[in-house]
């Protein structure tokens, strides 16, 4: 316990540098993750009578998320779970904290996936990999964009659970009002803003009224730009093979994307809503902006919300005109935790939860009742998920985009242990682009220069 509270301390230090509030992000040092060998047998371990898990679902997910509870403790009569919403994922966060620190911490988390180095270098997880190895669970049904965003080293540290990645949406009447083909969406970044060009009305006095491309100032969308253009967003791995140094945007693909971006808003024909991820899909929804940029799980709002408005289109992610074959989409959502400050037979019991919830009739459910992607495909053959696929034809798109993304490094993901911060330093670093206050490479090395100094500030109080 003495290092995880070390831990913690250590992140908020690394949070007051970067200019941010709570960390939830972590690095690797050694031994951050239980020993993988030290599982007794399961033979050995009768699971627990109740356990508790915590997450960060609510509305329509958090209803979702209650049916996989009511399904699993009604479909035998050994394990009670019981969910408790904790608020948004950093509230969440900072609930853990306080109940290791008191050992008091559920068996079962839910963590978004910025926060995967926070939660193995607490050293408080049990990796998935050690119940995997263990019982030999067959994971050859996962998504491999799916399960390979959650390891370090090739080894599994969580189970992935809700799962979505960006797409391009985009007006198909727009489209076909100004001659484009709406069945062939833009791609690259010079078809975007070929087509973004044309999409742009004004009114009569000139002012306009419907811009081509209007993606919101969103640290998320940068990386998933570098990772279709092929490009690293930090070292060693990204992240993943070691413990990353350095974030390395600043490169020549860092620069053309900030400068495709800026182009675009110079030109008027992008709209910059500035940051503010509602505030680019209200705009949307609104015919303000023809296309835009996002996560796969805004598209039920949009369909709801434009219903006899405008047909929505699904398209891929942007890219570089070049289309790089080391380039594909990043994965994005949270996954699940087990606890190792728990009872071993609290452990076994959330394992036991965790291979019902991976079952393709529950991830058919999940997907039918939030629109997150079922992180095994099996569960595209259920009728839930097929109902969903027929009332929801976009869809395939984003299931298509996945499947063909190259798994590497690049589209695996960054992971760093001060992820959160990196991710509003570039929202920074893109403002200040847009508005004219830096060039694009000035802007990168600054942000650059401000991550390195981070990134190795938390390294050394993490050695």
């Amino acid at each position: 316990m003495r290092k995880f509270l070390g831990f913690a301390l250590a992140l908020s230090v690394v949070a007051a540098a970067c200019g941010g509030t709570t960390s939830t992000g972590g690095t690797t040092p050694s031994g951050g993750a239980a020993d993988m060998s030290a599982l007794a047998p399961a033979k050995d371990v009768a699971p627990a009578a109740r356990i508790t898990w915590w997450h960060a679902m609510s509305g329509v997910n958090g209803d979702a998320v209650k049916k996989i509870v009511d399904g699993f403790n009604s479909s035998q009569s050994k394990i009670k779970v019981e969910a408790i919403f904790q608020g948004t994922y950093d509230d969440l966060l900072a609930k853990l904290n306080t109940a290791l620190a008191s050992n008091a911490a559920p068996a079962l988390v839910q963590v978004y996936d910025i926060g995967q180095r926070y939660m193995y270098d607490s050293g408080q997880v049990v990796p998935m990999q050690a119940f995997i190895d263990r019982d030999k669970f067959n994971t050859s049904d996962f998504e491999p964009a799916v399960i390979n965003y959650y390891k370090y080293q090739d080894k599994l540290q969580s189970m992935p659970f809700n799962a979505s990645t960006p797409v391009l949406y985009y007006n198909k009447d727009a489209f076909k009002e100004v001659g484009l083909d709406p069945t062939k969406p833009p791609v690259t970044f010079t078809e975007i803003a070929d087509a973004a060009k044309k999409l742009t009305k004004k009114d009569a006095s000139g002012a306009t009224v419907r811009y081509g491309f209007g993606p919101s100032i969103y640290g998320w969308l940068f990386e998933q730009l570098m990772a279709t253009s092929g490009a690293l967003y930090a070292d060693n791995g990204n992240g993943r093979d070691n413990r990353a140094t350095q974030v390395v945007y600043n490169s020549a693909a860092g620069k053309a994307i900030l400068d495709w971006w800026k182009a675009g808003v110079n030109g008027g024909y992008f709209y910059n809503p500035g940051i503010d991820n509602d505030g680019a899909a209200n705009a949307f929804n609104a015919q303000k902006s023809a296309m835009y940029i996002e996560s796969t799980a805004r598209m039920r709002g949009h369909i709801t919300t434009i219903a006899g408005k405008f047909e929505l289109g699904i398209g891929l992610y942007p890219r570089p005109d070049s289309k790089p074959a080391t380039g594909g989409n990043i994965i994005g959502g949270a996954s699940l935790y087990i606890m190792k400050s728990r009872p071993a037979p609290e452990q076994q019991a959330a394992w036991e939860f965790v291979k019902y919830a991976m079952s393709p009739a529950v991830q058919a459910q999940w997907q039918s009742d939030t629109g997150y992607y079922p992180v095994v495909k099996s569960a595209y053959d259920q009728g839930p998920s097929k109902d969903f696929s027929t009332k929801y034809p976009q869809f395939q798109t984003a299931i298509s985009e996945i499947r063909d993304s190259p798994q590497n490094r690049m589209t695996n993901g960054a992971v760093l242990g001060v992820m959160p911060q990196a991710r509003q330093r570039t929202q920074k670093m893109i403002e200040a682009v847009l508005l004219g206050q830096a060039s694009s490479q000035d802007a990168l090395n600054a942000a650059v220069t401000d991550m390195n100094a981070a990134i190795d500030k938390y390294n050394k109080a993490n050695p």
